[in-house]
């Protein structure tokens, strides 16, 4: 074979050898270091059980969990936000580390971030939100400089936003007189559970419903202003009013868990009547990754 046919032979594999590899590369979710950028697919997070979640993307220069760093490398920071609520949401994305100051790295620093809302089809999830939010605005973290030995080290991320979530579920009168009513809403950190009784009065029925207010995961809840733990409530229950006594001024104090007693005066026909619950409250989420700061490579 002359040299001429082995080298077109060799630059044709060469070819396919680097074609076949680009498209086994997995997309990344686009943009710069600097900023909010890029719009994902989702799957990385809890998101799809809670609303809004965060995770660390990982990389060769991307500071994460079980992570050696060393002495004088430059890194930065980058926060996955992903949103499988119905509502875009806006807040403020922190970090910081444990190590001093004066040795580098990571100072404590914030971001706002806005992110999409997921699309839904009817109440069919199509796809959810994604953003990257990349620490420090610009460039690169001031390498770690100056440690004497190996150091165990953390980093700590803090995302917060508001929450607006409607739950609705069907109240059956007078039958069945008891009954777990199924609630329906999209996820959220806030999980919200209904027990109903019926008993019966000269002029119609009485719904009695004790309604529970479950903080699920690691999330902190509080007012819209992160000023007292609890939520805002209202309700909507057609052309009938549902008496809560417990609650005053439109808000429920709580911090994990929390049961109200409600009811309303109801006619005595077999009717399924829609009820909508609202909470409107302010979503902290914070989590802690380790991570190991080396004098050299080993």
């Amino acid at each position: 074979m002359k040299f001429k046919e082995v080298t077109a032979i060799s630059i044709m594999v060469l070819i396919l050898l680097v074609v076949s590899g680009a498209e086994q590369c997995p997309q990344g979710t686009g943009g710069s270091q600097g900023g909010i950028f890029g719009i994902g697919t989702g799957g990385k997070t809890q998101a799809s059980s809670y609303g809004v979640d965060f995770d660390l993307q990982t990389g060769l220069d991307k500071l994460s969990a079980g992570k050696n760093i060393l002495l004088g490398q430059t890194f930065f920071v980058d926060v996955l936000i992903e949103n499988y609520d119905s509502d875009a949401k806006s807040g403020q994305v922190c970090i910081r580390d444990d190590i001093d100051d004066a040795y580098g790295g990571v100072q404590d620093s914030c971001q706002q971030f806005k992110i999409p809302a997921a699309s839904y089809i009817g109440d069919t999830l199509e796809s959810p939100s994604s953003i990257d939010v990349a620490f420090p605005a610009g460039g690169a973290y001031t390498k770690y400089t100056g440690l004497p030995i190996d150091t165990d080290a953390n980093l700590y991320v803090t995302i917060s936003y508001g929450q607006h979530s409607v739950y609705s579920a069907a109240i059956k009168v007078p039958s069945p007189e008891q009954e777990t009513v199924t609630v329906q809403g999209k996820p959220s950190p806030i999980q919200v559970s209904i027990e109903k009784t019926i008993s019966g009065t000269e002029a119609g029925s009485m719904a009695n419903l004790k309604i529970g207010f479950t903080t699920q995961g690691n999330y902190n809840v509080s007012s819209a202003d992160f000023k007292r733990d609890g939520v805002a409530f209202s309700t909507n229950f057609g052309q009938y009013t549902l008496n809560c006594p417990s609650i005053e001024g439109g808000f429920i104090e709580f911090k994990n868990t929390k049961f109200i007693s409600c009811s309303a005066s109801l006619p005595r026909e077999q009717i399924t009547h829609p009820l909508l619950i609202t909470l409107d409250y302010g979503v902290k989420l914070s989590k802690q990754y380790s991570f190991k700061i080396k004098k050299e490579a080993k």
